[in-house]
């Protein structure tokens, strides 16, 4: 699995609600129906967890906003993002927020918890 995850901020000045409306509705709809898309995550950064008594938790964070995209793999990523259509309609968007830290990554390992009232292995 192929993820890309980009850490960013807004300009000063943006309207925070106005670009949650835009983000949520207009640009979810446009990242999920990339090609290849398989799970797309939207979050809004809350804060730093603690870290011992150097690091304590805040309310802060160097990033506001994350956004995920996932890939099967690395060929349909490439050949989705690197699309000239899917660029152009990135760099608008990339327009609208600041700092912003691209990173694509490989899926090494995941564990995904059971529901606390599902076994972990059904029944036959």
């Amino acid at each position: 699995m192929i993820k890309v995850t980009v850490l960013y901020n807004l300009p000063v000045g943006t309207d925070e609600a106005e670009f949650l409306r835009w983000r949520t509705g207009e640009h979810n709809a446009a990242n999920i129906a990339r090609p290849g898309v398989v799970q797309a995550d939207f979050y809004r950064v809350v804060g730093t967890p603690l870290l011992g008594p150097d690091q304590p938790a805040g309310d802060r964070a160097p990033y506001r906003f994350i956004t995920e995209s996932y890939w099967p793999d690395l060929a349909s990523f490439r050949a989705s993002w690197e699309e000239p259509e899917e660029q152009a309609r990135l760099l608008p968007a990339v327009a609208k927020i600041t700092d912003a830290l691209f990173l694509v990554s490989e899926e090494v390992q995941t564990f995904v918890a059971q529901d606390a009232g599902e076994s972990e292995a059904p029944e036959r």
